[in-house]
């Protein structure tokens, strides 16, 4: 997604607006859409081609409202616009599709080994992993910055996995032609019959479930102390989990995996571009607990989530019907002027930084602390080993309305001299 700077004063005619429009996010200016609707309609209607439709929620205390009150927005009738028009084949199965009180029997249990006990146990790998992934920037010439990072959160979670490093690239393309099916990067891999993003996304869920099913019988044969294992023993609700919840739980950690690390790290070094005209550094204070959080919120990995009104509801004076949908846009809540000053300013020493990059109530994101792990790793190492830096090329977004992403971010960087 391309991150803007709308002037306070500007706005767009809400006629021309289409938040399913993947376009908006790549080649338009989708900050300027969110500034216009948290000012003038906080609850929009976003009718579809289709005649389906869905409500948009726009400010941060209406998007915290919809993401915490499960008693009143289900998460079990899909969580993103993509699955509007069709029902959620993992509802109640998979952790991330299911309400309390099984969501919480499921997050008491996948959760313990994404709880921050366990971090230490990961930060060898995660810190291996960058500076590999800085060391072409040894040579001079032109570093894709994107390209170097794109692997670390699926990475890690195959490290966790116990998946054969080959995979890694494999199983990061199913990912992403998942949850970007309109990019084309994507769309023309896997959808071979050119009946749209449904089938690519479809494809590659397929072969995603068909990689874990062999990945589950291989580990009820030969049990490790890998995450597949652990989760093979664990009980929800005092039973072991069926075959089908947990293959729609493996599925979850790994798409869960592409919306995180990677995209903030582009998102921060291009803002520090353009902070400095071109010549991007490291500021002292990059590498600091609040300079996470405000790279989070600068650049909202996840675009939005969708819930469903259990029964008839208000937001702003707006009434909801049971059965409609309704969808939290995480990017537009964390640029609201009513909960954050300058909200346009990436300001590493922001306080009171209360963003919702990670969702919010009972479905916050379960891997929430090893994304903080990696980005604080990525910042202490690029800061260590890079002095300077600007945009060889412009950077190209994702196509995706669901999760933001860099696909290429090409740099000119100037190593330290220690590096």
């Amino acid at each position: 997604m391309r991150i803007a700077r709308p002037s306070p004063a500007s706005r767009i005619a809400l006629g021309e607006i289409n938040l399913a429009d993947t376009d908006l996010y790549t080649k338009r200016d989708a900050h300027l859409v969110w500034q216009t609707l948290r000012a003038e309609r906080p609850v929009f209607w976003q009718k579809l081609d289709s005649g389906s439709g869905f409500w948009a929620v726009t400010r941060r205390a209406d998007v915290h409202r919809v993401l915490s009150e499960y008693e009143t927005f289900s998460s079990e009738g899909g969580t993103a616009i993509a699955m509007l028009d069709a029902p959620d084949p993992a509802a109640g199965i998979m952790m991330h599709s299911s309400d309390p009180p099984r969501h919480r029997a499921f997050r008491d249990q996948l959760g313990k080994p994404f709880s921050p006990r366990q971090m230490p146990a990961y930060s060898d790998f995660v810190r291996s992993f960058v500076k590999n992934a800085i060391e072409p920037a040894r040579d001079g010439d032109v570093w894709d910055v994107a390209a170097s990072f794109v692997r670390l959160p699926v990475a890690v979670v195959g490290m966790m996995m116990r998946l054969p490093e080959e995979d890694i690239d494999l199983l990061l393309r199913l990912a992403y032609a998942s949850l970007a099916p309109d990019d084309p990067r994507y769309n023309k891999q896997y959808n071979k019959r050119g009946a749209g993003k449904l089938a690519t996304a479809g494809a590659a869920h397929y072969e995603i479930i068909g990689y874990f099913t062999n990945c589950i019988a291989s580990r009820r044969s030969n049990p490790s102390d890998d995450l597949i294992s652990y989760l093979i023993g664990a009980q929800i609700a005092g039973k072991h989990m069926t075959d089908a919840e947990l293959l729609s739980n493996c599925l979850s950690l790994l798409l869960g995996a592409v919306v995180t690390t990677s995209h903030v790290i582009n998102a921060t070094i291009i803002a520090l571009t353009e902070l400095r005209g071109g010549a991007g550094c490291w500021p002292d204070s990059t590498t600091s607990h609040s300079a996470v959080e405000e790279a989070l919120r600068w650049s909202s990995p996840v675009l939005h989530f969708m819930r469903r009104a259990r029964h008839d509801t208000e937001i702003c004076g707006q009434k909801i019907q049971a059965g409609d949908a309704v969808t939290a846009w995480i990017a537009s809540a964390n640029r609201d002027e009513n909960a954050f000053e300058r909200p346009y300013d990436l300001d590493f020493t922001r306080a009171q930084n209360r963003h919702v990059a990670f969702g919010a109530g009972p479905h916050t994101c379960l891997g929430n602390h090893l994304a903080r792990l990696m980005l604080r790793v990525s910042f202490e190492e690029l800061s260590a080993s890079i002095e300077t830096f600007e945009l060889a090329d412009a950077p190209v977004h994702l196509a995706s309305n669901e999760i933001a992403g860099v696909v290429s971010l090409p740099l000119r960087v100037k190593p330290r001299v220690s590096f």
